[in-house]
């Protein structure tokens, strides 16, 4: 991983702050797609105010090095992930085994498809997943872009199967590590865990509204604040002037093309952003301004062709 260093000064929170970052990061590959280009890669200054911002984790949660030293898979998943282990229990079933000295080595039998689920999602580390019921589609939350992307299933059942695997090292005993890499991983657990994150994971149809504060990538609801952002920020209410439908709908196609959004249809337009001028300036649109048959709104004005 090549960072950008274009931080001089020395930032106290670095080490600490890079950690979690490449803990992340490794949890993100299983879930981004590769586009033409490579993403660029934030400067230290920038994880350094991102690591501030999320949940600070207890002092011996120390990531990359968490769960190193756990004796079992039970053990590895309750330091890694311990507010989703509170709340649905050990990530599996264990039993003890004794070795040809004697010790006792935890095996594990069967997995809690809740607890890795819910680990699927961790505000911790900075990650964010989220199912979207409304359109049955997950979604993750790019840190530094502050945008959600859509990520298949499959991609998601990737994050899983990596997550567990990395477990091994703590199950000493042959046959426990086989029950990881081939029942745990197996395609009948991930379909499994992927239904239980459905539940677990799910966001209201509230979470991507044009009001929330939580944004993706071309999402239905993105032409509703293009409009809502319209109304405020470029018409103004001023007696005797005229705001021509024809003039509003070319600007607004104009706002859309700049932000890579699809072209909307006149009457979508008067259907989207007719309301929200009549809420605003308390005018609804007339046809008969100019005595011509010319349509628009009276008394409002149209004071810039983009948002300022």
């Amino acid at each position: 991983m090549n960072v950008t260093n274009s931080y001089t000064r020395p930032d106290a929170a670095l080490p600490s702050a890079l950690k979690r970052y490449q803990e992340l990061v490794w949890r993100l590959t299983f879930l981004r797609t590769r586009g033409a280009e490579d993403d660029q890669e934030p400067t230290h200054e920038q994880i350094c105010d991102w690591y501030r911002r999320i949940p600070r984790p207890p002092q011996s949660s120390l990531v990359r090095g968490l769960g190193n030293d756990a004796k079992s898979i039970s053990q590895h998943f309750e330091q890694l992930f311990p507010d989703q282990t509170a709340q649905f229990g050990p990530a599996c079933l264990e039993f003890g085994q004794a070795d040809e000295l004697g010790q006792i080595h935890p095996q594990p039998l069967l997995i809690n498809h809740d607890t890795l689920a819910a680990s699927l999602s961790d505000p911790r580390i900075g990650l964010d997943v989220v199912y979207y019921d409304q359109e049955m589609q997950f979604f993750y939350k790019e840190p530094f872009q502050n945008l959600y992307k859509p990520v298949s299933p499959e991609k998601v059942q990737g994050l899983y199967r990596g997550l567990v695997l990395r477990t091994a090292s703590s199950v000493k005993n042959v046959n426990g590590k086989l029950n990881v890499w081939a029942e745990f991983r197996s395609d009948k657990n991930c379909r499994l865990i992927i239904q239980r994150a459905k539940a677990i994971l799910s966001a209201s149809p509230e979470f991507f509204s044009p009001t929330s504060k939580h944004q993706r990538i071309r999402g239905i609801e993105l032409m509703e604040r293009v409009a809502r952002r319209f109304v405020s920020e470029m018409l103004t209410c001023e007696p005797g002037q005229i705001l021509k439908l024809a003039d509003a709908y070319a600007v607004f196609r104009g706002l859309l093309k700049q932000r890579d959004l699809p072209d909307i249809k006149r009457s979508d337009f008067k259907a989207v952003v007719g309301p929200l001028i009549r809420d605003q300036f308390s005018v609804a649109l007339r046809n008969d301004l100019d005595g011509a048959g010319v349509r628009g709104w009276k008394n409002v004005r149209l004071v810039q062709t983009g948002p300022g």
